[in-house]
């Protein structure tokens, strides 16, 4: 038996596709293994296509507002362009019917590369606020994978996950709103 299925917990609060999928994820190499596990897990060994991009959904949607160290615009709006080029490519070639985003957490590439969030700790406060992060741009993506499907006549199901650092999967729902926006936040 592999070992990460035996230490990785995977959410089972969805239905796994029947039918192909493409698979985006970042580029971190530390979750190689957890990845396949993760689709090995929801039986699809041998039937997902997988586009990568530093950031996963923040870098194919082309990374909107990221900037570097300076404070100077990055531009890789064409990313969004090659993504849905092999959006394009997997529903022609394997008929994907799902698009899986599977995001992860203290990914670098969100605050090392594009600058659009803090190297988020492991508090409660902390984890919900990268949750929320990775929460707004899976979104985006998720409707510009709609806006495309429905251009192309295509039905496609999105479905959106976070993985920690140890492989765990949770399917990456809307987070609860931040604790002490408004008038009142940080008095006591």
């Amino acid at each position: 038996m592999n070992f990460l299925q035996l230490t990785s917990e995977h959410d089972t609060s969805y239905q796994p596709p029947r039918d192909n999928v493409l698979l985006l994820t970042c580029m971190d190499l530390r979750l190689l293994d957890n990845i396949a596990s993760f689709m090995n897990h929801d039986n699809l060994t041998n039937r997902y296509d997988q586009v990568v991009f530093a950031g996963a959904s923040l870098g194919a949607l082309g990374a909107p507002g990221a900037k570097d160290k300076e404070g100077n615009d990055i531009d890789v709006s064409y990313w969004l362009d090659v993504f849905l080029d092999h959006l394009d490519a997997a529903v022609k070639l394997h008929d994907i019917k799902d698009v899986y985003i599977l995001e992860h957490r203290h990914c670098g590439a969100y605050y090392k590369v594009f600058n659009v969030s803090v190297d988020f700790d492991d508090t409660p406060e902390q984890r919900e606020a990268e949750e929320r992060c990775h929460h707004h741009y899976a979104v985006q993506l998720e409707e510009v994978i709609a806006d495309w499907a429905e251009e192309h006549g295509v039905e496609l199901r999105t479905h959106k996950f976070l993985m920690d650092l140890r492989g765990n999967v949770s399917v990456l729902r809307e987070p609860p709103p931040a604790k002490g926006r408004g008038k009142r936040a940080g008095k006591k």
